[in-house]
């Protein structure tokens, strides 16, 4: 039986990797070491959703939605090459992310970064680059005719490959996990490492296992003299309804995108499908710069360029790219900062192939905020940048 974790993991040649990390501006090891822990994360959700007849039967809706132009990690390399067919990857795996994870999305996203030494939204970015991999590796393990029960079974045989494999605190967040199954997990995993590009990170992972099994032997051993109280065992937390996954929208001309709903890719695609009149405002998701910078980080060349593709299909469309700072810090500089934001997204979009005389800017520093600036939280809201299509 073909092991999942590293059929996903050898799927990523190292080739692969240093693309990877010049587009996200991490290191190769970084990425590396975020991969290989993304992937394990992934099928443990898978693992936790199968648990249920209903949950296997939606992962196979999911498996059938993915695969059915072919299985993506035979089509890995071309995809990752290509700026556009890459956006639209990113954009289905980071709604299948979504999916899969439920309400441990951004937990497991974070835990990913501390662990591999990645920025929050490098490791959201792998994430979505290991989901659709992930459910090819299973639709290459099930074969043409999958069912509910063949994937239950799967996912349990895999159980321990799959515990031995995840990052330390990551499998308390699925319910899943134990000492004696994480050792007998990792010494699975080392056994089935076959070469690959990312299986030199592997030793940590029986390390660990060991450094576990080790704590819970002594603490068997000091039971012997004093009989410990029954231990209290707490409830899985419950995973939040599926988010739908990433839909294919066909545009005008016969392209296509992968866009999650409610990501503003969906929202301006649809808009312009529709009847509804411009003006309409849309605020961006996935769009980031540097503290206090007017430079886009690299994960956000995701976003801008899902919207080229959608620009590229309506050629009547007029648009403005209008940059938001919070009240922090001197109002003008502000107003600057927000300015040159949205002529860094402007150039962007037009370097893409896009006529300059589309798009209008503007910065209005602290104006209008969409929240209170009194908390973080609020500040982080009126941090924004928004694309208000003027005409369709």
């Amino acid at each position: 039986m073909s092991n999942l974790v590293q059929t996903v993991i050898n799927a990523v040649t190292p080739d692969m990797i240093t693309k990877l990390s010049g587009l996200l501006g991490e290191s190769s090891g970084g990425v590396g070491k975020g991969l290989a822990a993304a992937a394990p994360a992934l099928l443990a959700a898978a693992l936790q959703q199968s648990s249920t007849t209903s949950g296997a039967n939606g992962l196979l809706g999911l498996l059938s939605q993915v695969t059915s132009g072919g299985n993506l990690l035979d089509q890995l390399p071309a995809l990752l090459a290509d700026d556009t067919a890459r956006a639209t990857l990113l954009n289905q795996g980071r709604g299948l992310a979504d999916g899969l994870l439920g309400s441990n999305s951004s937990s497991i996203a974070n835990t990913l970064a501390s662990f591999a030494g990645l920025k929050g939204g490098s490791a959201s970015n792998l994430l979505a680059l290991a989901a659709p991999l992930v459910m090819g590796a299973i639709g290459k393990a099930l074969g043409p005719s999958p069912t509910a029960s063949g994937l239950q079974s799967l996912l349990s045989d895999q159980r321990s490959s799959i515990l031995g494999a995840l990052p330390p605190g990551l499998g308390a967040l699925f319910g899943l996990g134990g000492a004696a199954q994480a050792a007998k997990g990792a010494a699975t995993a080392a056994a089935a490492a076959g070469g690959g590009g990312l299986m030199k990170i592997l030793p940590w992972l029986i390390a660990a296992a060991v450094v576990l099994a080790l704590i819970f032997g002594l603490r068997s051993c000091g039971a012997k003299k004093v009989e410990a109280p029954a231990p209290v065992v707490t409830p899985p937390p419950a995973m939040a309804p599926a988010t739908p996954a990433a839909e294919t929208l066909t545009l005008p001309g016969g392209a296509t995108i992968s866009v999650a709903p409610g990501s503003i890719g969906y929202s301006v695609a649809k808009f312009l499908d529709s009847r509804e009149a411009a003006p309409k405002t849309f605020v961006f998701d996935n769009l980031n710069f540097a503290t206090g910078s007017n430079a886009l980080t690299p994960e956000s060349g995701v976003t801008v360029d899902t919207l080229v593709v959608i620009l590229k299909a309506y050629p009547n469309v007029r648009a403005r790219v209008v940059g938001y700072t919070d009240n922090q810090g001197d109002p003008g500089a502000n107003k600057t900062l927000s300015e040159n934001r949205a002529i860094t997204v402007s150039k962007k979009i037009v370097a893409a192939g896009i006529a300059a005389d589309r798009l209008e800017t503007a910065g209005l520093g602290d104006a209008d905020p969409v929240a209170d600036n009194a908390s973080e939280e609020g500040r982080a809201k009126n941090r924004r940048t928004e694309l208000v299509i003027i005409r369709k």
